[in-house]
């Protein structure tokens, strides 16, 4: 089988996933989010984690450079408003940064935050 004919089925089944997925109510972000996380595992998984960083690294400059365009559907509306900017998860009691680095060690090691003292009642 030829590129382009498994190209054409894997985004049939991708088609008939979303409408799924619609048709059982479940919002498209949350849809777009799940593809997402797939697509990224499964370069980390197929790529190796620095090469997906590296891949991943470029993608900006490529969309703004309009590579992505053939795929934007024209009928559906522009997003009204852009995606907030990253910030670095913390912890619960927002103390401390968490370390999300499950692929090695931390690239630097996280400072204590000082204890609260609580004074009893």
């Amino acid at each position: 089988m030829n590129r382009e004919n498994m190209n054409n089925i894997v985004a049939k089944e991708f088609s008939d996933a979303l409408a799924r997925c619609n048709q059982q109510g479940i919002d498209a972000s949350t849809v777009r989010t799940g593809l997402l996380t797939i697509a990224i595992a499964n370069f980390v998984n197929g790529i190796g984690l620095a090469n997906t960083v590296s891949l991943f690294g470029v993608l900006p400059e490529q969309i703004r450079s309009g590579m992505f365009d053939r795929f934007v559907d024209p009928s559906q509306p522009q997003a009204a408003h852009s995606a907030p900017a990253y910030r670095p998860p913390v912890s619960v009691t927002q103390q401390q940064p968490v370390d999300v680095n499950r692929h090695g060690a931390s690239p630097a090691p996280t400072v204590q935050a000082t204890p609260i003292k609580r004074r009893r009642l």
